[in-house]
């Protein structure tokens, strides 16, 4: 209902102030009920003499609009400006119906890359929080009608300072990364090898060890975190051996934006908004990890993405600003900033805490704490959602007691109980959830093909919605535990079209709390089977647990029918 409150008020403000009247408005969920259900600032963006009595011209022009009319029971006038608008009951149903439509307008085709942890040893805990970021924010995006295709990339250039100190470490020469996990597999591969590994040099040395880590973190992820990829893109055979680096720097040398100093080539990204200017090449030859990024995101673009979404760990913050400025000198030959965009996500940093102190989980791996350990502690989808109740750009405090504890003190608990609860009455009520047939006249079974999946269209089946939500009655609606749940069902378009506009994922989290919240005063105060109205009570917790199985689904964690 929000877009139709915007697209009527944006009507009535050209009319009463013209065409350019009407800037950017805000329509937000009102945080308290005595002030409606959906509030906006409209009045007071305007700058057009006495917000008030802006307000009172917008609302009097809104009245005047049949639909607004049936929808709203009226806008009311509150503070400096502010319009705030109450659904009639009319309005409930149809925003129902909302839930029904599939996301409008043609979106672009969109690449997340998130992970992409060095090939040098396991994912550690503040790997988890790229994972599960990028995964849920890739699902988001594609509920809300993207294109999405999600990306690893895996630095394995053998020309990478990295590679070569992992392979002073498997010949002996070095302990760089050295942990009894990398210590094994050497032992492993050199047992199975038809070729002596000391043999070779560092950088095949590296590049062979670290083929069998990624291995690994590939099953991990894949198997353990139940995140799918896309593509695996490796930087030494899509990169290097096809000579992207040399291409690049040639690119950039023609642009006239590549000095020589001291022996290395340089960059001029102080004059595109950096800092200073970036090495591409050292000294001795080898390419800098700036040159294989930009080289990288150039393979992005061609690729046609009108979006490119980086999600990086907190210690590469200080990289953002050098990869921007490489955007702006590319922006003429890619689109990029035009018809394309990159953004760049910091995710910022991890720590755990059990009982008010800071927790060891892995022996095997020394200080660091590896995320396999953490989901083995604390399950998946507790993992998951702690991970994702907080903004990105925020530093996180893993709280492990909480995440293990079976309670509504836990949100994850919470809502996945409430999602059992309404299995349960749904189950002793006869209902019947069968996505494949069509539709009957059952109001227990009305609903098939609602959120079944992350990629699917936010679908219901239409005929046998309708059925189930048209005998809604008046006091029903009327009801304040009844009335409160709908409000939040309604919403749930809304948090995805948010949170695919802002990549707030909390976003999601919050939501689907919220609607457990929601549904446990309902279940509290309202008898559903048995009830003069358990046709329409049935239809709408059969609904509830479709959205919330669907919220939890965004996030990647399970919806258990019994608990």
């Amino acid at each position: 209902m929000r877009a139709f409150i915007k697209s009527e008020i944006e009507k009535a403000v050209k009319k009463l102030y013209g065409e350019e009247g009407c800037p950017p408005l805000e329509i937000n969920v009102s945080a308290d009920g005595k002030f409606g259900d959906y509030a906006s600032n409209a009045a007071m963006v305007l700058g057009a003499g006495n917000p008030r009595k802006v307000a009172e011209e917008i609302k009097t022009e809104l009245e005047k609009s049949q639909k607004f009319a049936e929808f709203f029971t009226g806008a009311e006038i509150a503070g400096p400006g502010f319009l705030n608008f109450t659904l009639s009951d009319k309005g409930l149903v149809e925003g129902l119906r909302g839930l029904n439509e599939k996301p409008k307008g043609e979106k672009k085709k969109i690449q997340v890359e998130f992970i992409s942890a060095n090939p040098t040893g396991q994912l550690h805990i503040g790997h988890g929080r790229s994972a599960f970021y990028g995964d849920a924010l890739a699902n988001v995006l594609e509920m809300a009608g993207y294109k999405v295709k999600r990306e690893y990339f895996i630095n394995d250039s053998k020309e990478s300072t990295q590679i070569k100190e992992l392979g002073k470490t498997v010949l002996g020469k070095g302990e760089s990364y050295l942990t009894d996990y990398l210590k094994l597999k050497i032992k492993n591969y050199l047992k199975i090898a038809k070729f002596k590994i000391k043999n070779l040099n560092e950088s095949e040395a590296g590049y062979l060890i670290a083929k069998e880590i990624q291995k690994d973190n590939r099953e991990f992820i894949t198997k353990k975190l139940g995140i799918r990829f896309d593509k695996w893109f490796s930087e030494e055979r899509e990169l290097r051996k096809k000579g992207a680096f040399e291409k690049t720097l040639s690119l950039l040398k023609k642009k006239k934006v590549v000095y020589e100093k001291d022996g290395a080539l340089w960059l001029k990204t102080s004059e595109f908004g950096d800092d200073e200017d970036r090495v591409l090449v050292r000294s001795d030859g080898s390419v800098s990890y700036f040159l294989s990024d930009i080289a990288y995101h150039i393979n992005k673009f061609k690729r046609g993405y009108g979006v490119v979404i980086d999600i990086w760990g907190a210690d590469h913050q200080g990289h953002v600003k050098r990869m921007m400025a490489a955007k702006k000198m590319l922006a003429s030959e890619f689109g990029i900033g035009g018809k394309c965009g990159l953004e760049v996500l910091i995710s910022q940093m991890v720590t755990l805490k059990q009982g008010g102190e800071k927790k060891k989980l892995s022996k095997r791996a020394g200080t660091i704490v590896l995320l396999e350990d953490l989901v083995e502690e604390i399950g998946i989808d507790a993992a998951r959602w702690f991970y994702l109740q907080k903004s990105l750009s925020t530093h996180m405090e893993f709280d492990l007691a909480l995440a293990k504890e079976r309670s509504r003190k836990n949100p994850v608990y919470y809502a996945q109980y409430a999602h059992a609860r309404m299995c349960s009455i749904l189950a002793k009520a006869g209902f019947k959830d069968n996505t494949a047939k069509k539709a009957t006249s059952s109001p227990r079974a009305f609903i098939y093909n609602f959120l079944e999946g992350p990629t699917a269209s936010p679908r219901v089946d239409e005929v046998a919605f309708l059925s189930a939500i048209r005998d809604f009655q008046t006091e029903l609606l009327r009801s304040a535990p009844t009335r409160n749940l709908i409000l939040k069902l309604i919403q749930f378009p809304e948090v995805i079209e948010d949170t695919a506009d802002d990549y707030q994922v909390q976003r999601i989290t919050t939501y689907a709390h919220e609607l457990a919240s929601e549904f446990s005063q309902f279940y509290r105060d309202v008898k559903v089977i048995g009830s003069e109205n358990e046709k329409e009570l049935i239809a709408l917790v059969a609904l509830t647990r479709k959205v919330l199985a669907g919220a939890l689904k965004l996030l990647g964690i399970s919806a258990p029918e019994k608990m």
